[in-house]
């Protein structure tokens, strides 16, 4: 993909500001794919985590990154991948930036990482570069939303989100579903430090690997989905948004046991939102491949006293209490913010 300048008159962009927030991958609708459509997300961007860069034009042809060394070699291949795929017509001379990395979202914990990383620095390249390409194209020319649609809708809109997935034409999935969230409904994060969900060459071979998905569930996803969760969320009863999130999950959850060990990655996790359950919480799942556990929570005094519930069990039951965080979250409902100054 070149594109050149949407107009060339404009005035240089000295430079640019991008964030996106973290989202929640809470469930596919048809890993089946019997109809010509496979997959189909569901998800929600949230207030706790975002990527955020500064970006600005050098005037060279050599880079300057200030970001943490373990980022270093993944950063500096998105921006070779973006002049390679998007803006390979512009002479090496003019390619040269100066990035810093402010915030990040934790990596292979479930809360888009890499595709909100791709997406910033994409955006940044493309607006410091005055180029006419939007978020769809920036995805799709870098390798994102071959599966799941959720990254690329929260960064543009924010907010619950379903994707239709891919068909045969498809570069990217479809948005279907933006809807905001309720305001007094929050979400309390479940997360394990040390540990990672399957990603990277490890996903790829668990989709491969993973036996055909039974279309009878995938019909009972969808109904859920249609029937009782989006009704839930616009009518606001949280009670019956919960316990589809959470049979939606269970149908996802068991189908990918085998891949992540149990229904949940992290046991710790899985024993955390037993507990919850246990306690009569319905709104319970797991945001991709984990380890992010999530409850979902009417009203942040009912949230607080979770929190210190479950902050209880882990001290009482877990032989390292400190290698767990919970964190109440909100939706966010805006998507990136993107900042340029001239």
């Amino acid at each position: 993909m070149s594109k050149h300048p949407q107009d060339n008159t404009s005035p240089p962009i000295k430079n640019v500001i991008v964030s996106a927030p973290a989202r929640l991958h809470l469930g596919f609708l048809d890993l089946n794919g019997h109809s010509g459509r496979r997959f189909g997300s569901i998800g929600l961007a949230i207030n706790s985590h975002k990527t955020t860069i500064e970006a600005s034009l050098t005037g060279t042809s050599s880079h300057q990154l200030d970001v943490p060394e373990v980022m270093q070699n993944k950063i500096e291949s998105l921006i070779a991948y973006f002049y390679q795929e998007i803006a390979n017509h512009i002479i090496p001379q003019q390619r040269g930036i100066n990035l810093k990395l402010l915030s990040s979202i934790p990596a292979h914990a479930g809360l888009g990482s890499g595709t909100q990383l791709s997406l910033v620095i994409g955006t940044a390249l493309v607006r410091l570069h005055q180029l006419d390409i939007n978020t769809q194209q920036i995805a799709s020319s870098m390798g994102r939303g071959t599966r799941s649609g959720i990254g690329i809708a929260t960064f543009d809109h924010g907010g619950f989100i379903i994707d239709g997935g891919l068909g045969t034409e498809s570069k990217t999935p479809p948005l279907l579903v933006q809807q905001s969230f309720p305001k007094d409904w929050v979400v309390v994060l479940l997360m394990e430090k040390n540990r990672q969900g399957v990603h990277g060459k490890q996903e790829l071979n668990a989709f491969k690997q993973l036996a055909p998905f039974p279309i009878e569930q995938s019909h009972a996803i969808c109904h859920l989905t249609l029937m009782k969760l989006l009704p839930a969320l616009i009518e606001e009863n949280i009670d019956e948004f919960g316990q589809a999130i959470t049979q939606i999950q269970e149908h996802i959850g068991d189908h990918f046991s085998s891949s992540q060990g149990g229904r949940y990655t992290s046991q710790k996790i899985a024993m955390l939102l037993d507990y919850a359950k246990e306690l009569g919480h319905k709104g319970i799942g797991q945001s991709s491949w984990g380890p992010t556990g999530c409850l979902f929570i009417n009203g942040s005094s009912a949230a607080q006293e979770l929190v210190i519930t479950l902050e209880d069990y882990i001290h009482k039951q877990f032989n390292n209490p400190h290698d767990y965080s919970i964190i109440i979250a909100q939706a966010s409902s805006n998507g990136a913010k993107i900042e340029m100054n001239t």
